[in-house]
């Protein structure tokens, strides 16, 4: 088709290089309308000042446009702190639902459709882990979306196209968010770019976070609300905060949820602090100085990326992200109060090498043997060691350290089939039974 009869141009998210592709488009497409939403409207008025199209916004709810034969385009936003101009874009005639990121992965190759779903699975949770569990409230806010529609296919902006397995595919995301959700221990990530290098940062590091098997809260300090920013920090472990440089300072929205964090995150919470930079640096500074001067440990020394992040740079990062999981997890396990040693784990734990004799009962049967020592083996599994002759025919049984009862100074009557005693002669007297 010739690009000039273009009517319209719809945009799903917009960056600084779908920006260029969209500049020269326009160059042979002169007379269409851009379709976006009201973030993507003010991003191209800076990245297009001279060459601004004429657009029209998708604001609040649903919109619609009628291209006749049945085909009549109906706009959901879907924003999330990552892409907060995100578009979905469905098609009543088709019940194609055109998807942007969600329902996406990084392959490409020569299927057009998702024909195995199986053999796709590892490569479409991956996808989701660096891309869409950070958002997990905002993709979980997403997905509800979709019940006033009849979605026959998805078509994401990355991989093939879903025909097959729609629904399994939304379970799937359904499941996976909630699982994000639920996880007990969390981090709020805050951040702002400017050209995106930042932003990429965030998702590396939210990357290695999740990896981890920590759930991360992504904020996007743009277009974040102030309760939002206060109500994620106090219900996370700890926060990570990135920020350009811009003429020498940090934007005014990183500004203020600086000033949040100084007056909601507790002091215990374990810090960090990242960005990217074209001069100097200033922002990082600010942010690293002001925690501390606020009492807060910084889990790691400030990432300053001057310009775009590099493959190794990012690699960095993800290892970071992993690194910090882990220390909240050390700390979480140093809080926990420690479970009191049960009454057999103390009896296990005072055995010595010493003379004991070993007896056996089940039902009416009963039997002995004289054990040279009897010693406490493993931890986990819990065992013992014994040592001694036995009588042929003599069987003592070998059995995890689990089903040990304890009890001092006699023997304890158990309704199990099948018990054994140790008596230690020297020291101490007392008895342990299993089962």
């Amino acid at each position: 088709m010739n690009p000039a009869e273009l009517d319209y141009i719809i945009l799903g998210h917009v960056n600084p290089n779908r920006a260029t592709t969209l500049k020269v488009l326009l160059e042979k497409a002169p007379n269409a309308v851009v379709v976006c939403s009201n973030p993507a409207a003010k991003a191209l008025e800076d990245l297009l000042p001279d060459q601004l199209p004429k657009i029209q916004v998708v604001r609040g709810g649903e919109a619609e446009i009628d291209l006749g034969k049945g085909h009549r385009l109906r706009f959901i936003p879907v924003p999330t702190p990552r892409w907060p101009e995100a578009l979905w874009t469905y098609d009543e005639y088709t019940q194609v639902l055109y998807s942007n990121k969600f329902f996406g992965m990084h392959l490409c190759d020569n299927a057009v459709y998702d024909l195995s779903w199986q053999d796709l699975l590892s490569d479409r949770r991956h996808y989701y882990d660096c891309l869409m569990a950070p958002n997990a409230r905002q993709v979980t806010a997403a997905l509800e979306k979709l019940s006033a529609f009849t979605v026959r296919m998805f078509a994401p902006v990355h991989g093939p196209v879903v025909r097959y397995h729609t629904r399994e595919l939304l379970h799937t995301y359904q499941e996976w968010s909630q699982q994000q959700k639920g996880k007990e221990l969390a981090v709020t990530l805050i951040y702002a770019s400017a050209y995106g290098n930042t932003a990429t940062i965030a998702q590396t590091l939210a990357h290695g976070i999740t990896k981890a098997g920590v759930a991360v809260e992504s904020i996007n300090a743009e277009q974040a609300d102030p309760e939002d920013i206060k109500t994620a920090l106090e219900k996370s472990a700890g926060f990570l905060i990135g920020s350009p440089t811009l003429g020498g300072h940090a934007p005014t929205q990183i500004q203020t949820a600086l000033g949040i964090i100084l007056s909601t995150a507790s002091k215990t919470q374990l810090a960090g602090v990242f960005g990217s930079f074209g001069w100097s640096g200033e922002a990082i500074d600010l942010l690293e100085n002001k925690l501390k001067d606020g009492g807060y440990s910084l889990a790691f020394d400030p990432i300053r990326v001057k310009f775009k992040p590099t493959e190794s740079t990012l690699q960095y990062c993800e290892e970071v992200g992993t690194d910090f999981a882990q220390a909240l997890k050390k700390v979480k396990r140093a809080k926990a109060p420690r479970t009191p040693a049960s009454s057999v784990e103390q009896a296990v734990g005072r055995l010595v090498g010493s003379l004991c004799v070993v007896t056996t009962r089940k039902g009416d049967a009963s039997s002995a043997m004289l054990a040279s020592w009897v010693s406490q083996a493993t931890f986990t599994p819990p065992w013992l060691y014994r040592g001694g002759g036995k009588r042929p025919g003599h069987r003592i049984p070998d059995v995890p350290w689990q089903s040990f009862r304890a009890q001092y100074f006699g023997r304890r009557q158990s309704s199990r089939p099948d018990e054994a005693f140790f008596e230690t002669v020297w020291p101490w007297r007392r008895s342990l039974c299993w089962n």
